[in-house]
């Protein structure tokens, strides 16, 4: 299959244009559509260049160890250096009165994308805190992400500073914690998916079942995107969650926009349920980790957590699906009934409606059933006898 950027696929964005073009066309007209229809695609295309969306906001991800500090020897009065983020970066508060320097620090949170240090390593350059700021990193010493304890239960770390040009070292614990089983919550997403195509195929209106269940992905995506936002300190909200959301941005529009027009029997609906279904699979597949590790970058219980990505994964596949299944029944009845066309269908409406209006009962109706039908030919003849 190829690819045109990262995890977006050149059949998916063929659907999804497909999709977006039929909605806008049934809701707002051809005019209005081009210009809707450009648009989307544009912001598509830009959204398709960026990465669609890390494993968790703020560059977290899922892991098997839990981190925080334990000591700061000796105390310094006005210091304060806390584990945030389940471990994952450490902050410093410098109310000293005087420069705290942390030595061979992690890449700050303002550098992240230029690269974080290994696990168990620190950098080689050193960053001073003014008094009265306070500072957030990642130090490869004493982050939790990507560390694997292996047998061992607990770690510690350290890391050296200096407060004044007094030594000080901060010294914390690493404690593993065991993970969930992960079969149980793939079996709840392949459970969800059999359910929703088992009930497309049996129900009369499959249109409908699959416009609440693009509804159902959009608001499980969006609790998702929120919870793993909340659970990030290190950085400003709002950008937190844009740069959360992804192709979210564009694929929940889509799917209310489509489920609308899906619930009012639109072929052109249920066709961009399927794309949107198709891309928040996409989206959410970086985030199947959560079923194998125990710690997870949410604010919020993990279990929900995980229950919101077999959700999504679950009810995205059985949309993407079952979506055949529902154009066939749309275009079943919207065809007409053997032996009638057109203008046999539109006359047998309009005998049916005029004579609903008129009572059987009434005397010239009677008289004008019971007169027998003469024929224009022999009505003819019979003026031309002498």
């Amino acid at each position: 299959m190829r690819v045109l950027r990262r995890g977006v696929s050149v059949p998916a964005l063929t659907l999804l244009r497909r999709g977006v073009r039929a909605v806008v066309l049934t809701l707002l007209g051809r005019r209005a559509s081009a210009v809707v229809l450009t648009t989307l695609l544009t912001v598509v295309m830009l959204l398709g260049a960026t990465s669609p969306a890390s494993a968790h906001a703020g560059g977290l991800s899922p892991t098997g160890v839990r981190g925080d500090v334990v000591a700061v020897t000796p105390e310094v009065p006005g210091l304060t250096i806390t584990a945030i983020e389940d471990g994952a970066r450490l902050l410093v508060r410098n109310n000293t009165g005087v420069p705290v320097e942390i030595q061979a620090v992690g890449t700050s949170t303002g550098d992240d994308s230029s690269g974080d240090s290994p696990a168990g390593e620190g950098q080689a350059r050193a960053v001073t805190v003014p008094d009265g700021d306070s500072f957030t990193w990642i130090d490869g010493r004493a982050t939790t992400l990507e560390r694997d304890l292996g047998l061992a239960r607990t770690a510690t770390w350290s890391v050296p500073m200096t407060v004044g040009g007094v030594p000080v070292t901060v010294t914390g614990q690493l404690v593993a914690e065991d993970p969930p089983n992960p079969l149980g919550w793939w079996a709840l997403a392949a459970g969800i998916a059999a359910a929703v195509i088992v009930l497309a195929r049996r129900t009369r209106r499959p249109n409908v079942l699959l416009a609440v269940a693009g509804l159902v992905t959009v608001v499980a995506s969006l609790v998702h995107v929120v919870g793993a936002t909340l659970a990030v300190e290190s950085a400003p909200l709002w950008g937190t969650f844009l740069d959360a959301t992804g192709i979210g941005l564009l694929v929940w529009p889509l799917v209310v926009v489509a489920a609308i027009a899906a619930l009012r029997g639109s072929a052109g609906g249920v066709l961009g349920v399927c794309a949107g279904a198709g891309l928040s699979v996409v989206f959410i597949l970086p985030d199947v980790t959560v079923f194998h590790f125990a710690v997870l970058p949410v604010a919020g219980p993990a279990e929900l957590e995980r229950f919101l990505v077999a959700l999504v994964l679950g009810a995205g596949i059985a949309s993407a699906v079952a979506g055949a299944g529902a154009l066939r029944a749309l275009a079943a009845r919207a065809q007409p009934a053997p032996g009638t066309t057109p203008l046999t269908r539109r006359a047998s409406s309009t005998e049916s409606g005029a004579w609903s209006d008129q009572s059987t009962d009434s005397p010239d109706v009677a008289r004008r059933v019971s007169e027998p039908v003469q024929d224009s030919g022999s009505a003819l003849s019979e003026s031309e006898k002498p």
